[in-house]
């Protein structure tokens, strides 16, 4: 019995000390994969002047090591966003909603903010209702209005509209905190829609337009920090808000940037194709100096993208 005891512990020692081994190997790979990601960040953050959050790009790393997943061999994670709708009305998973969002929870944030955007709009009370379906009446495919229309109003009933207003405020919170699918909702949000939903549309006109400007710088901030952590939405909309010329000078230039960056990461033929005709327009109109220079951005943040190590596609 003891010399079984005896191989036993030998056999065990044997399989501790492999396992310890492999162990050290695979951790000194994974180090040495995600120390040049981290570097590369670091460096083309001093020229975008955008901040990419180490601690992240850390955590990806270490994710990877432990998980073992494709991102160690040039592949990124594709991540997806949480669906926010209840199958309940809201009011029943409110309390809980905010208690979470409260207590730092950013998914939570996200899908509160969410839910009370969508209740934003709807009638508040019984009478509210039946004015708004009114409205619907005289129109052909009243039917399906007037059914959407209830369907919503009875998901919100209970939600005061004060707290409807909130919504921004949690979806602020969120993106702050660097959660992607917040920052693209902040970057679809119009600045018309912003300051009316928020209750500045009657402020003076001074105080109106830096309330509004500060908004806008914001939307981009928050855009740009998606874009960086894979977002092809974030990345479409700032295409297409360079493209309009909306951001300032060099328009077409940074807009041909974001559409090759999109080329280079969407997996949807049909957004290759869009952004493919959107850039043999762009080509045309720019010259070959910005042409470089829109080649040399987008390698630039391509090498945050895959430093961040994250891609989310667009509906996902």
């Amino acid at each position: 019995m003891t010399a079984r005891r005896i191989k036993f512990s030998i056999l065990f020692i044997i399989l501790i000390t492999c396992l310890t081994t492999f162990l050290l190997n695979f951790t000194d790979g994974a180090s040495i994969q995600a120390s040049p990601n981290i570097e590369v960040s670091s460096a083309t953050n001093q020229t975008l002047k955008t901040p990419v959050n180490a601690e992240e790009i850390i955590s990806t790393a270490i994710v990877t090591a432990i998980e073992g997943t494709d991102t160690q061999k040039g592949q990124m994670v594709v991540m997806h966003r949480p669906n926010w709708k209840f199958a309940e009305n809201l009011v029943v998973q409110l309390e809980k909603l905010i208690s979470a969002a409260e207590n730092g929870d950013n998914e939570a944030s996200y899908i509160l903010s969410m839910n009370l955007r969508y209740c934003f709009s709807s009638p508040i009370d019984d009478i509210a209702l039946e004015q708004k379906l009114e409205q619907v009446y005289e129109f052909s495919d009243s039917e399906v209005a007037v059914a959407r229309i209830t369907e919503k109003y009875q998901y919100c009933a209970g939600i005061e509209q004060k707290q409807r207003t909130q919504f921004y405020s949690y979806s602020a919170a969120a993106a702050n905190n660097g959660y992607v699918a917040a920052q693209e909702v902040i970057g679809r949000t119009t600045a018309e829609f912003f300051m009316e939903s928020q209750g500045y549309q009657d402020l003076e006109r001074e105080e109106f337009i830096i309330m509004r400007d500060n908004f806008i710088e914001q939307k981009v901030g928050f855009l740009e920090r998606a874009a960086q952590h894979g977002s092809i939405s974030a990345l479409a909309r700032l295409s297409g808000m360079n493209r309009s010329q909306k951001l300032g000078g060099n328009g077409y230039a940074k807009s041909f940037a974001f559409n090759h960056l999109i080329l280079e990461l969407t997996q949807s033929n049909k957004t290759y194709d869009r952004y493919s005709r959107y850039q043999q327009k762009l080509h045309s109109q720019l010259t070959s100096e910005e042409i470089e220079n829109a080649f040399a951005m987008s390698a630039e943040w391509l090498a945050i993208i895959k430093a961040n190590g994250t891609l989310y596609s667009i509906g996902n």
